[in-house]
Order: structure tokens, then C-alpha cells, then sequence
């Protein structure tokens, strides 16, 4: 991504327009208006904290002239994607068609799936919040997305690639769609805020680290963990959902990347709070 995000933003946008396109073409394939419209109601906008409806052009105007002071080789914009756990995409779409069990997005009614599309727009916006709060420039006037110049597009398909388990055993192709949910967002952010007097980078080792320039001292740095632990709570919070103890990021994190001390603790943790849940369902069951 370094090497590709020092120039225009235009070959990403015109990339992420790539499931739009291919909705367009199965329109057009369909002999009925009604389909027709139905499959074209499904293309996705870009949207921000303020917009739910902008063109890729305006994308690529925004981000390509929000970059004062930034040299030839710096990074103008950043491209994260926020992801979801099969099981958080499963509540959703309960919670979205009133409880009733899907596969996919495509056996949701136009309604549901506007729904669905609305919770995964509200929640990313606040995902940039966090975000944002994490550089801690509060006192530069950077408290939420708001003060970001960024834009994010939901995509509800994901296609396997070469690298992919399945492919390599032969199962599958690659090309061919993934099964299940696979909605995710796609966002593009720029280096700079909407002022254009910070630089941000997602991608700083520092964290929470004091710097002084003469007399002044702030905080600067992104503590990419943090950010993902307070999208958890914030997705818990925002659509009640009970969160169970293997889901967390902090404990997978644990259980892949710790030590062995930490492993195994976790996994004591994880054990208790197991036998904590089968002694709760036990009592509910007298």
C-alpha cells in the first residue's frame, strides 16, 4: 500500500467501483425492469460523517487536493478496511430482518438490506471518531471524524485469490465469490486533517509518546490495537451485542502473538469464562 498511496487517490476509487460495475452488468443481463432496478438499488455510494451519497470523482478531488506541505514521497492517503467476525455480521442481519436466519445479503428484502446497509454506515462513522481520537490532537481540534477529510464505500462480495487455502487445495477457484456474509468497508483516508495543518498516519510506532518543539509539548502517535479494541466496545454498545469471551480482540491477539506465559493464561481465562456461560445455562435450564 506505501508505494501506491504517494500519488492520486484515482486508480483506488475507480478500483473499489469494481462491485458497482459488476452489479451493472447483471442489470442489464436481467429481462425484467423490476429486477433491474431491484439489482441497481444495490450499488453502494461513497460516504463520509457528512454525506451518504458522493461520487468517485469527488473522492478523488477531496483526497488528491488535501495534501499542503507533503512532499513527493510522502504518503497522501491511507487505506484501511474494516472488517467484521462472521458472528457480527450474522447479528446484524438478524437484527436488520427482524431475526430471521440468513446466508447472504441477496435474500434480504430491499428494505432489510437498506437496513443493514444503514448499521454498517453508522457504525463506521464511528469507527472514524475513534480514529480520529486516537492521534490525541484534542487540543489541535481534532475530536472526531468530522475533522477528517475521508470517505468510505461498503462492499457486500469477497472473491478468492490464489493465496487462499482453498484455492491451493483445489476446492474452489480463484475469482469465484465467497460464500456467506462478506460485507466489509473500504475506507480512504487522507495523511492530512481537514485543516491541513496535521499529519497523520495511521501507521506510527509511536504511541502516546510526549513531544516538545521549543516550549510547546504534546502527545503524538496511533496505537493501531487501541483503535481496535474501542471499535469492539463501540459495536457492543451501539447494537447490544454480547460479545463472548474467544470473539475479543485482545484475547486472539494473545493466543496468536503472546508469549507463553500470556498464552496460557489466556487460556485459563478463556476456560473459566467457558464454564462460567455452561453453569449460567445449566441454572437457567432447572
Amino acid at each position: 500500500m506505501a508505494s501506491k498511496n504517494k500519488g492520486s487517490s484515482s486508480a483506488l476509487v475507480d478500483y473499489l467501483d469494481k462491485e458497482n460495475q459488476e452489479l451493472e452488468k447483471m442489470a442489464l443481463s436481467v429481462p425484467q425492469r423490476e429486477k433491474e432496478i431491484e439489482i441497481r438499488s444495490r450499488q453502494q455510494h461513497f460516504f463520509n460523517s457528512y454525506s451518504d451519497k458522493i461520487r468517485g470523482h469527488e473522492v478523488t478531488e477531496k483526497i488528491d487536493a488535501n495534501i499542503s506541505k507533503l512532499g513527493k514521497n510522502d504518503a497522501k492517503f491511507f487505506a484501511p478496511t474494516i472488517n467484521f467476525s462472521k458472528g457480527e455480521l450474522k447479528f446484524l442481519a438478524s437484527k436488520a430482518t427482524d431475526g430471521r436466519s440468513i446466508e447472504n445479503t441477496w435474500q434480504m428484502n430491499p428494505k432489510e438490506f437498506e437496513r443493514f446497509n444503514q448499521y454498517l454506515k453508522e457504525y463506521s462513522r464511528k469507527v472514524m471518531d475513534n480514529y480520529a481520537q486516537n492521534f490525541m490532537r484534542q487540543e489541535k481540534g481534532l475530536n472526531d471524524g468530522s475533522g477528517l477529510v475521508y470517505f468510505a464505500k461498503i462492499e457486500h462480495i469477497r472473491k478468492y485469490k490464489g493465496t487462499d487455502k482453498k484455492v491451493q487445495q483445489g476446492f474452489v477457484k480463484s475469482g469465484e465469490k465467497k460464500e456467506g456474509l462478506q460485507s466489509h468497508i473500504h475506507i480512504i483516508v487522507s495523511r492530512k486533517d481537514k485543516t491541513q495543518k496535521m499529519k497523520l498516519s495511521p501507521l506510527s510506532n509511536e504511541k502516546s509518546k510526549i513531544r516538545t518543539i521549543g516550549k510547546n509539548s504534546y502527545k503524538v502517535g496511533f496505537d493501531r490495537k487501541k483503535w481496535i479494541v474501542e471499535n469492539e466496545k463501540r459495536f457492543d454498545k451501539m447494537f447490544h451485542y454480547k460479545r463472548q469471551e474467544i470473539e475479543k480482540f485482545e484475547v486472539q491477539n494473545a493466543l496468536k502473538n503472546g508469549s507463553m506465559m500470556e498464552r496460557e493464561a489466556t487460556r485459563k481465562k478463556l476456560s473459566k469464562s467457558q464454564e462460567k456461560t455452561h453453569n449460567n445455562h445449566k441454572s437457567l435450564e432447572r
